[in-house]
């Protein structure tokens, strides 16, 4: 997949459990329109047939390991030691890219030497695989909450600046990572184009993440303390009903 004409790019997929999606998920990076990709794929220890998937198309991917780990963010940390792209990106084994999402971003990055992250539109997929609702943060981005982190391709030089993903998070470490970098005062790039395809569910979206992205807004300074208070019992009360509801 090596062209060293072009920047090298780094996708990194990690992947536990995930036999369903995951070989959509290859396929929509060794299909990539750009061809100068380093993919690495790095796998928890699955015994569902995710491994067997991996293997079916290792001779596309240029690293893989299965082996146990400590969580998501220890994978993404394992992945980014290995990566030697100009631009970084981490696709989750349940989201797949448009067939020309890394040509677009490249070529923003080529225009925009000076670029340290660029971010585009992710569409969400909802129940039955059905696409849902398209969506981009181009204006007061990170004092809301998270930009679209599956968009994301980050140059290499910013992740040496910032660090690596702080595994003691489950969900909102990729939150935490982009207020250390804004915090250093990294250049985002907003791009108006497709690029990801993210599908609902996880732990993203549940009351441990919502208080995981709370908490760190707390820390950073995003909210103030009394803020927090009030939205940490909004969101316990909204997972009663929830669990209520269910019951």
């Amino acid at each position: 997949m090596k062209n060293v004409e072009k920047p090298l790019v780094s996708i990194i997929t990690v992947v536990f459990n995930n036999v369903r999606t995951l070989e959509q998920t290859i396929n929509s990076v060794i299909n990539q329109s750009y061809r100068n990709i380093e993919y690495i794929i790095i796998d928890g220890g699955s015994t569902d047939g995710s491994v067997d998937v991996i293997k079916k198309y290792e001779s596309q991917i240029s690293y893989w390991v299965s082996e146990p780990d400590k969580g998501i963010y220890y994978a993404m940390n394992k992945g980014l030691r290995i990566a030697t792209g100009n631009l970084v990106s981490v696709l989750s084994s349940d989201d797949w890219y448009e067939s020309t999402t890394v040509k677009k971003a490249v070529n923003y990055y080529e225009l925009n030497p000076e670029v340290d992250i660029i971010h585009g539109l992710l569409r969400f997929i909802g129940a039955n695989d059905m696409p849902d609702l398209v969506t981009g943060h181009y204006n007061s981005f990170l004092s809301k909450g998270m930009i679209e982190h599956p968009t994301c391709f980050i140059t290499k030089k910013m992740y040496e600046k910032v660090g690596f993903y702080n595994v003691l998070y489950k969900s909102a470490g990729d939150y935490e990572w982009m207020l250390r970098a804004k915090k250093l005062e990294a250049k985002f790039l907003f791009i108006p184009e497709l690029l990801t395809n993210f599908r609902r569910g996880g732990i993203s979206g549940s009351y441990i993440g919502a208080l995981e992205e709370l908490l760190i807004k707390k820390r950073f300074g995003v909210i103030s303390n009394f803020k927090y208070r009030y939205w940490k019992i909004f969101y316990y009360l909204m997972f009663l009903k929830q669990k209520m509801s269910k019951s």
